[in-house]
């Protein structure tokens, strides 16, 4: 018995087999249903198992078509509302085995670990409540991949499209194209300090500008002065602490043990439940492109707001 919601989700299901697009709406019921179990405890017999198996492996059911009618399903959503928030995050599916390893799958950080990278795009309302996935690519690191150990230098020698870092702008493109979709709604691409890449801000300030963005800051970057001049122009930080503060707020703070022992990134430290109390600061400033050997950035102007904590605790690290 199909659940009604999968009915509704799949009804535009195209994996130009009948017989497959009902087979996605079976699979898909049985494992949201017992989503913790294991896809033979799932299934409830032989034959769906042995059923579901030959879905997976047949061609015609790729990543994207069985994607796609959730993403048809999502756009109908996001249109109803008038504020939809576009988070995009990256995860890792870790499928490492004691022995032996699972086949296809690939390193996660040098050899340690195996399994597959996910980069999602999944929308909300603004009060958190989830209306589903945008955009979703699904890759796996080749075998002795050494960029994570080149210095900051040789990194920035390496196109933005020869990066895996690519894959936030590129993920803030596709929001802005699913805006266009919807013109009566309002999009917010949000995405967490990972995505404070030059390139990515660029991209958030090309024409046309339909949807709005917040990338949580990382690199305390330079500023172009006045007249645009480079040299003596202030650092990001600097400029936005000597704004005046705008208004106070009390927040709740949640409580987090460091996970490393070693740690020292104040972000990264342990920290006590509590209310804290934030002034919030904001300034419009124009950030000093970096170089790249391979082109020319343009100068971006932003907004920046800056929230940290007043009086915090002394044996406690403070929220910025």
């Amino acid at each position: 018995m199909l659940a009604p919601w999968v009915m509704d989700e799949m009804k535009t299901a195209d994996l130009k087999d009948k017989r497959l697009n009902e087979r996605l709406a079976q699979v898909l019921s049985a494992l949201s249903a017992l989503p913790t179990a294991s896809i033979p405890a799932a299934c409830g017999g032989r034959a769906e198992m042995v059923a579901a198996y030959r879905f997976f492996e047949n061609d015609k059911a790729t990543f994207d078509n069985i994607l796609q009618p959730h993403r048809d399903a999502t756009r109908q959503r996001m249109a109803a509302q008038s504020v939809v928030v576009l988070a995009q995050d990256t995860t890792e599916i870790n499928v490492t085995r004691p022995e032996q390893q699972v086949d296809g799958a690939g390193p996660l950080d040098g050899n340690s670990r195996r399994g597959a990278l996910l980069h999602l795009m999944h929308a909300f309302t603004p009060d958190g409540t989830p209306l589903g996935s945008v955009q979703a690519t699904a890759w796996t690191r080749e075998e002795g991949t050494k960029c994570a150990t080149l210095s900051r230098a040789e990194r920035a020698t390496i196109p933005i499209e020869e990066k895996e870092s690519n894959r936030w702008v590129l993920t803030l493109r596709r929001a802005r194209e699913e805006a266009q979709h919807c013109p009566s709604t309002k999009f917010i691409c949000v995405a967490d300090s990972e995505a404070d890449i030059y390139e990515v801000l660029v991209e958030g300030t090309t024409e046309p500008t339909n949807g709005d963005w917040i990338v949580r800051a990382c690199q305390n970057r330079a500023l172009l002065g006045e007249n645009g001049e480079k040299n003596g122009a202030k650092l990001l930080r600097e400029q936005v602490c000597e704004q005046p503060v705008l208004f106070q707020h009390t927040i709740s703070v949640r409580g987090r043990k460091a996970k490393v022992a070693c740690e020292t990134r104040g972000r990264r430290q342990p920290r006590q439940s509590r209310q804290a109390e934030v002034a919030v600061r904001s300034a419009r400033v124009t950030l000093r492109p970096p170089s790249r050997p391979d082109r020319t950035l343009p100068a971006v102007t932003v907004n920046v707001v800056l929230i940290s904590e007043v009086n915090p605790p002394p044996d406690d690290e403070p929220i910025e």
